[in-house]
């Protein structure tokens, strides 16, 4: 009866103790759960071009060449060699092998020292993740880690993890470093000798190194061959013949193609194991020699680098990217990146003020500005070559890249207008508000980098269809129109007419110079000369300079940056005639009067038909007036005297005031009104003043660090009588007096104004102005 007692005692502890050994696991389990990053370590970046050209590797961040693949991206062999050789039943047990256990205990035992392991792919992946010394405690949480790999994971997983994790010498880790570094190939390409290798490697990768110990690294090769063989895994001829082959393995260092385009994407793509950029290294390789060439022959003249960007400027992806003529130069600042750096634009954004203007309907390219000496609240822009021309329609003034009208033309677009357009268009380095940069931002008196302005003249080519550029082929960002398709396709028409430097007058006429729309800039203070533009497929940007803003007197975006713009269009272009631009439906003819350039009016003597976009709102010719003269003298009839005297009617043309004052100032003839006739003695001869300044159509800005006494606008007036005396009113309050000998300034006060000025004779002109902070 005992003995049947401790039998039945016994069998219920039997019974139970798979119970007990699963609840003491679950326990463990929950006390000491698997640590995630295990299966995930960091991983290093292969950066590729288009075609999967390796451009550079980069380090993972543990400092270990690490490239993550799946079991499809390993060559068979490798994996069938790492099963028979490290864990035959690695299908059939739960992570941990007992026979192989027992088989390794008896082993060592005979022998009387450690002559062979147990470990399973399972615990050799746990003791990699958190190495210990050889010690039966270390076995056993090894053990105890396998089997928790094993039930969390698959065995598809779990090889995976191994192939990645497992050190192959150095700073290699994983199958797919190690395929690259010693065999130059994806591991998908290795051949079955390498395969045997590097499926014994981990056992001692210092010792086996191919690179290093070639004649120890194919013993242990040809060991696992032979065991393939034995098992009859892999054919005996195939074996011999991978015997045979010699061990060729070299430690291959990281290629450095495109160096500043691949830290550029690294930085901003973060790490994955494998990035496919847009760029084609082929473009990649001519750039760069045009951009040596180009340096070579400007350097004697100050200037040491140089950058360059080109894109397809209708996907927007980056095909080529050199940021410095020289990487490894560190005299001329090489590892600077130019086509990413921040720089000042000088006249590049001047394209896209005139297309917002365009698209106000405040001008078309027949429309005439003034360029004549101008004073805003103290700022008082001037052109490049220092001269005036009077007047100029926006056509001219854009393919000349004249300063004064341009700042004319933002204080009629708004500059808050004109900053929020460029924002939108990608120009992020403009950070600061718009008062900061105030009406020289259309000048370029900011921060652009290259590769964004060399995009937003792809969207003036796309039809004002702008998207970010692209250094990835995949891409999911929204498309915005930014300009009308009628105000970007007029811009690239004006464009196509700015002087180059290849053939400057006469290369429409040749058969081998293609189309481009291209606009120069050169920064404020001759540190920076640009070129860019685009021609049927391309977008391309240039910059010259120095790194390190060092002036360059004398440096030019046409003379120094032009040339090399259009190498790069040689050595790419398709050798178009058109320029392939987005329809734009919209465009309209409209009467436009000759002399004025402003919508013909009924007394306008010559007109002609030009295009403009859906909004339009210019005025109608008030140069040309209808007056009443006397029949017989010609001169001015007024008042009273045109019921007394013979009277006729004719047209007579005048010019506005500021443009008046400044043809005199010239010694040029000046259209006016004829002389008042003598008959007329009701009525003042000449014409009421005219305010020149303040301007209605500019906003003044009261700067935070400048010093009121130095904030102050100068009150001025075009009068028929330069030497009468002027009075001037703000407000309503008496300021003083100005005449051709006295000047006055009013102190600005924030808010709107209304300045008054009137003449001797009671004449007055009355305007509205804006001070802002």
């Amino acid at each position: 009866m005992k003995w049947n007692r401790r039998f039945l005692y016994g069998g219920l502890i039997l019974s139970s103790f798979p119970l007990v050994a699963a609840l003491a696991f679950g326990l463990l389990d929950a006390l000491f759960p698997l640590p995630e990053e295990w299966l995930s370590p960091p991983s290093g970046t292969r950066v590729l071009d288009r075609s999967g050209i390796e451009l550079r590797r980069f380090l993972a961040t543990d400092s270990m060449w690490r490239f993550p693949v799946t079991l499809q991206d390993v060559s068979p062999d490798l994996v069938k060699a790492l099963i028979e050789s490290e864990d035959r039943w690695f299908y059939e047990h739960p992570g941990v092998n007992p026979f192989a256990i027992v088989r390794a205990a008896w082993g060592n035992l005979v022998a009387g020292r450690v002559v062979s392991g147990a470990s399973t792919i399972p615990m050799q992946i746990a003791r990699m993740s958190d190495p210990r010394s050889r010690t039966l405690e270390a076995k056993v949480i090894e053990a105890f880690r396998a089997i928790q790999l094993s039930i969390k994971y698959s065995k598809t997983e779990l090889l995976e993890a191994y192939l990645n994790v497992a050190p192959f010498g150095g700073n290699i880790m994983g199958v797919g470093a190690a395929s690259l570094l010693y065999f130059d190939k994806p591991p998908s390409q290795l051949s079955l000798g390498e395969s045997a290798l590097l499926a014994v490697l981990p056992r001692a990768p210092n010792w086996y190194n191919p690179a290093r110990h070639p004649d120890r690294a194919m013993v242990i090769r040809n060991q696992v061959l032979e065991l393939l063989t034995s098992r009859k895994v892999v054919d005996l001829a195939e074996a011999k013949r991978a015997m045979r082959q010699p061990m060729v393995a070299h430690r291959r260092p990281s290629p450095m193609l495109a160096p500043h385009f691949s830290l550029f994407v690294k930085h901003r793509l973060g790490a994955e194991p494998n990035l496919v950029t847009t760029l084609d290294i082929s473009k990649q390789r001519t750039l760069e020699q045009l951009l040596f060439r180009h340096v070579l022959r400007i350097r004697q003249e100050g200037i040491s680098n140089a950058a360059a960007v080109i894109l397809d400027r209708k996907t927007r992806e980056v095909l080529a990217m050199v940021g410095s003529v020289d990487f490894f130069d560190d005299q001329t600042q090489g590892q600077v990146n130019n086509a990413i750096s921040r720089r000042s634009p000088g006249s590049t954004l001047k394209p896209f003020l005139y297309a917002l203007a365009f698209d106000q309907g405040l001008a078309i390219p027949e429309s005439r500005m003034l360029d004549v000496p101008t004073d805003f609240a103290g700022y008082t822009p001037e052109n490049y070559s220092g001269t005036f021309s009077g007047q100029v329609t926006i056509a001219e003034a854009l393919s000349r890249s004249l300063n004064v009208p341009a700042v004319r033309q933002l204080t009629r677009v708004g500059l808050n207008k004109f900053y929020d357009l460029l924002k939108r268009g990608g120009l992020e380095t403009i950070n600061r508000p718009p008062s900061f940069y105030g009406l020289p931002l259309a000048l370029g008196t900011c921060e652009v980098r290259l590769l964004d302005l060399a995009n937003l003249y792809a969207t003036l080519a796309e039809g004002g269809r702008h998207r970010p550029w692209r250094i990835v082929s995949h891409s999911d960002e929204v498309e915005q129109q930014l300009f009308s398709p009628e105000a970007s396709h007029t811009i690239s028409q004006i464009l196509t007419r700015v002087t180059r430097p290849d053939m400057p007058d006469s290369w429409r006429l040749t058969q081998d110079r293609p189309i481009a729309a291209w606009k120069t800039g050169t920064s404020f203070g001759h540190r920076d000369a640009w070129a860019v533009g685009f021609d049927d497929t391309l977008a391309v940007g240039v910059w010259v300079g120095n790194p390190d803003g060092k002036v360059v007197k004398g440096i030019s975006g046409a003379v120094h940056a032009g040339p090399l713009f259009f190498d790069i269009l040689r050595a790419f272009t398709t050798g178009s005639r058109d320029l392939r631009l987005a329809d734009a439906p919209n465009l309209r003819p409209v009467k436009i009067c000759k002399a004025s350039h402003l919508l013909a009016g009924p007394d306008c003597p010559e007109t002609y038909t030009a295009l403009a976009g859906p909004k339009l709102k210019i005025g109608r010719c008030s140069d040309h007036k209808r007056i009443l003269v006397d029949a017989e003298t010609g001169d001015l009839l007024e008042g009273d005297c045109v019921m007394a005297r013979p009277a006729t009617s004719t047209v007579v043309r005048t010019v506005p005031p500021e443009l008046a004052a400044w043809l005199a100032s010239q010694g040029k003839s000046v259209p006016k009104l004829p002389p008042l006739s003598s008959y007329c003695s009701d009525v003042p001869s000449g014409r009421p003043p005219t305010i020149i300044s303040p301007s209605a159509t500019t906003t003044y800005v009261v700067r935070h660090d400048t010093p009121s006494r130095f904030q102050k606008i100068n009150l001025k007036a075009v009068s028929s009588d330069p030497s009468q005396i002027l009075w001037w009113y703000v407000d309503g309050v008496f300021i003083g007096t100005t005449s051709d000998k006295k000047t006055l300034f009013y102190s600005m006060q924030l808010g709107k104004h209304q300045a008054s000025v009137s003449d001797g004779f009671g004449r007055s002109h009355t305007l509205e102005f804006n001070v802002i902070r």
